[in-house]
């Protein structure tokens, strides 16, 4: 790379396109227009895109049962069977994800998380990311998903889409690139106690904030809304602005992306 270029890494809520409380349950409406927004931006946007998304019902719904996350012990039966049938729920939300996404023009293909990424006790030790530089200089929407992942210490476990999105944003800022991370969800952006957005969260005023913050609506083994916030407070200090926002209004997205209008968004960045 010769000059430095901007990406947006933008991350579906798993809570946005599923019912978390309904096993494997798509929200039709909330992935139409969401795909349409990633369409607009494809065509559009000056600035290269990424796409990660969550697992919602699909993959949370079986981890949750064998516990995945936590370590597999290769000699029990039951967690391998977890292992593969973890892999494909989430495989199979993002085949969704990818056909509506190609039956609107946009060739999006999908990097695998176990494919590049290797953990020892649930950090990453190692990583494979020629594929991934290879795809950003091509006219495609790479996109990632949280899943599985296997560890040299515990077996495997489960890297989600903001630890799998953080990884990338790092190494894209050690490159050169210009990197913001667009968290777009079911909320409109990250509520306080009154139910109203947070209009922006530092690591000066996160401690005073922090209580009010909530988890996610239904099953998530990974997290939730304070993982997300605390994940995004760890990447200012490499320079990565993120954002939190609505994805259930359409014309929001491009809204923010391309005209700056930051309604109903949380912004997550370091002091000033």
């Amino acid at each position: 790379m010769t000059k430095t270029q901007k990406i947006i890494l933008i991350k579906i809520g798993g809570s946005l396109i599923t019912d978390k409380n309904t096993p494997f349950s798509l929200n039709k409406r909330n992935l139409g227009i969401i795909a349409n927004e990633i369409s607009y931006l494809y065509q559009r946007a000056p600035f290269k895109l990424l796409l990660g998304h969550g697992s919602g019902s699909f993959g949370h719904t079986v981890a949750a049962t064998y516990q995945t996350q936590n370590g597999v012990n290769s000699s029990n039966f039951e967690e391998v069977l977890g292992v593969a049938l973890v892999k494909e729920a989430a495989s199979r939300l993002n085949q969704i994800i990818i056909q509506k996404l190609l039956k609107l023009k946009v060739p999006a293909t999908t990097i695998h998380p176990d494919s590049f990424l290797y953990s020892e006790d649930k950090h990453l030790i190692m990583a494979f990311w020629q594929n991934l530089n290879h795809l950003l200089k091509m006219p495609v929407l790479p996109v990632v998903y949280g899943d599985v992942i296997f560890d040299q210490k515990i077996g495997a476990t489960i890297f989600s889409t903001e630890q799998v999105l953080a990884e990338i944003g790092k190494t894209l800022v050690a490159q050169g690139w210009q990197v913001t991370i667009v968290h777009c969800g079911a909320t409109k952006g990250v509520y306080n106690t009154q139910g109203k957005t947070i209009p922006l969260i530092t690591p000066s005023n996160f401690a005073s904030i922090a209580s009010s913050i909530g988890g996610s609506a239904g099953i998530d083994v990974t997290g939730g809304m304070i993982h997300k916030v605390k994940t995004s407070l760890e990447l200012t200090k490499f320079g990565i602005t993120s954002y939190i926002t609505d994805g259930v209004t359409r014309g929001s997205l491009r809204k923010l992306l391309l005209e700056g209008i930051k309604t109903d968004t949380t912004v997550i960045e370091g002091n000033l």
